[in-house]
């Protein structure tokens, strides 16, 4: 029986560690990159999570099999966050030709210590799980005078030594390697000792000891073979809480979780975040399905919505609508033909964008992933009819208006497609989507002419029109850039992931919300200088409160973990339909 009110606790430093989130970036940069030899393969296991390794799989980034397969060469060998020993990375710098080291940083601080220490004659102490490929690598550069122990125990079989220095594997815990330092001090009066743990792993593991001791239960989410996820699901055991360890949203014990009040969610650091969304809308959407039915059914049918990309090509439409009162006012032909262009328009380029990065969805948002999956053959068709009959409605509107349709549809094609292997080598881009911070004002450009270029154009006024629909077209390209940025932002932080085309990776999350925060100050003073000078109506001084709502829905977007999935686009898209509810009231009063 479902508890009726459940709360999911999420811990601060759950996921993605800096080292592998920087390894997993270093080899989905490279494997985009035209100029990198190809193929891409690891030794083993970039980090320990089957999951990410399938995507890398798909993005073409292999694993080598055995010796034998390292042996053939040609490509591009990774050196994994784990790191290699010097001996072993030049074995397959040899072997294969190209080498990308990934090695974790704080990984590379104790192979320097150790490489340093044994060359002054020290026993050198590492505290690890013997067999680990980061313990491997380290002991790779202790020159043969290096000994691993997983805990104080081990420590009366080392040799002897009249110099010892103790260093720690990064994921180890924290209280197990104080231990065994004192224990090598007890045995050999004296030593050197770093702290080589990682704090990102030290705080993951504080923090799963204070999370046990505030929930019910916890639920560790990572792969059964990364050591240090193990270790956050057996402290968890050790304070006494019940707690639950799976790889996967589909190995979850969905009744007896739910039978708690308070759950603590937790991950390990080669756990993606994607994953622990997973996980968590899990256990949200049954609690809701067993206890809350009608919310539940609210909920599938805005998902309905957003993942048919109907909301956000409504969202279109519906800036159409504000753009034509904006600068036309009431009396706009053929008003409807142009709403359904944009719609359409926004419907095939959605569900096309969708298609060709189906393998990064999966990634950034897993409910969306798999409904695109699922009815993907649907989608496709959807798209096809939806991109021709927008074209087919820009006819009824002239030459221009066609012309317009047109450039935006072929240019949403070329955008995606790649380019010809020439202009890859000499531009570094595999597509044109991959010209950094493209995405944006791309989309920014597109949505702005269907939204004022083609109203403009179905008025046949092109004189009168000129400078009204010049700055109705800078208040569009404002909000659907904020727009574009707002989702770039919330993907980022859910780690995405992002290409190079996204502002985001240019400027970073902070100087990409500055940056949002400028846009939609410039959007509010083109309203109002195209209201002063009397080339907009005065509804350009009521859709002011539209730049209100998208900084308080930016704020809320930031700082409430309630907001996820499908409720961020809900959220964000609403600006859009706030501005055209403004319009119609406006249109209505008779101003």
């Amino acid at each position: 029986m479902a508890h009726r009110d459940f709360e999911i606790v999420l811990a601060h430093t759950a996921g993605f560690c800096m080292g592998v989130r920087r390894a997993v970036r270093m080899v989905l940069e490279a494997a985009e990159d035209p100029r990198t030899a190809l193929p891409i393969r690891t030794p083993g296991p970039l980090i320990h999570n089957r999951q990410v390794l399938e995507v890398l799989d798909k993005r073409g980034v292999l694993q080598m099999k055995d010796e034998e397969d390292a042996e053939r060469g040609g490509g591009t060998a990774v050196v994994r966050a784990h790191g290699l020993c010097y001996a072993e990375q030049e074995k397959l710098r040899r072997q294969v030709g190209e080498l990308l080291d990934a090695t974790c940083p704080h990984v590379r601080r104790v192979q320097e210590i150790v490489a340093e220490h044994a060359a002054k004659g020290y026993l050198c102490v590492v505290v690890g799980d013997a067999g680990h490929a980061e313990v491997d690598g380290v002991l790779g550069y202790a020159d043969g005078r290096g000994c691993v122990v997983a805990g104080p125990e081990d420590v009366a079989s080392l040799p002897e030594a009249d110099k010892v220095v103790v260093v720690a594997q990064t994921t180890q815990n924290e209280e197990v390697y104080q231990a065994t330092v004192e224990a090598v001090r007890r045995r050999y009066g004296d030593c050197l000792s770093f702290g080589t743990i990682c704090r990102s792993t030290d705080r993951r593991q504080q923090e799963v000891r204070e999370l046990a001791a505030g929930v019910d239960a916890v639920v560790v989410v990572g792969g059964y073979n990364s050591a240090n996820t193990r270790r956050l699901a057996e402290i968890s055991e050790s304070v006494g809480v019940p707690t639950y360890y799976v790889e996967t949203e589909h190995e979850l014990n969905v009744d007896g979780i739910l039978q708690y009040r308070k759950v603590g969610l937790t991950a390990g650091a080669s756990t993606p975040n994607w994953m622990l969304r997973r996980v968590m809308l899990r256990l949200q959407d049954e609690h809701r399905r067993r206890t809350r039915p009608l919310r539940a059914l609210a909920r599938g049918v805005s998902r309905a919505a957003v993942y048919t990309n109907v909301y956000a090509a409504g969202a279109l439409a519906a800036l159409t609508y504000m753009s034509s009162r904006l600068f036309i006012g009431p009396e706009v032909p053929l008003l409807a033909v142009c709403m359904a262009i944009s719609f359409l328009y926004v419907l095939a380029q959605q569900i096309l964008n969708q298609y060709t990065r189906r393998h990064s969805l999966y990634l950034s948002e897993p409910a969306r992933s798999d409904f695109f999956m699922a009815n993907e053959g649907t989608l496709l068709l959807l798209a096809g009819a939806s991109g021709m009959l927008s074209l087919f409605l820009a006819l009824l509107l002239g030459p221009w208006a066609f012309a317009v349709v047109l450039l935006g549809s072929a240019g949403g094609l070329v955008y995606r497609l790649k380019l010809p292997r020439p202009l890859m080598g000499r531009l570094g881009l595999r597509s044109l989507e991959q010209v950094p911070a493209s995405k944006e004002v791309f989309v920014g450009l597109a949505w702005a002419a269907l939204a004022a270029a083609v109203p403009a154009l179905a008025a046949r006024q092109p004189a009168a029109l000129l400078w009204p629909a010049a700055l109705a077209f800078g208040v569009c390209f404002f909000v659907a850039f904020q727009r574009t940025l707002a989702l770039d932002l919330r993907d980022v932080e859910a780690d995405q992931l992002m290409g190079r085309e996204t502002l985001v990776t240019v400027l970073g999350p902070g100087g990409a919300s500055r940056l949002l925060f400028a846009v939609v100050a410039a959007q509010v003073a083109v309203l109002l200088l195209g209201g002063l000078t009397g080339w907009f109506t005065p509804l350009a001084y009521l859709l002011s409160i539209v730049a209100v709502y998208s900084v308080l829905a930016f704020r809320l977007l930031h700082t409430s973990e309630a907001v996820r999935e499908e409720l961020c686009e809900v959220l964000v898209d609403g600006q859009f339909y706030l501005a055209a509810a403004l319009a119609f009231l406006w249109t209505s009063a008779g101003a």
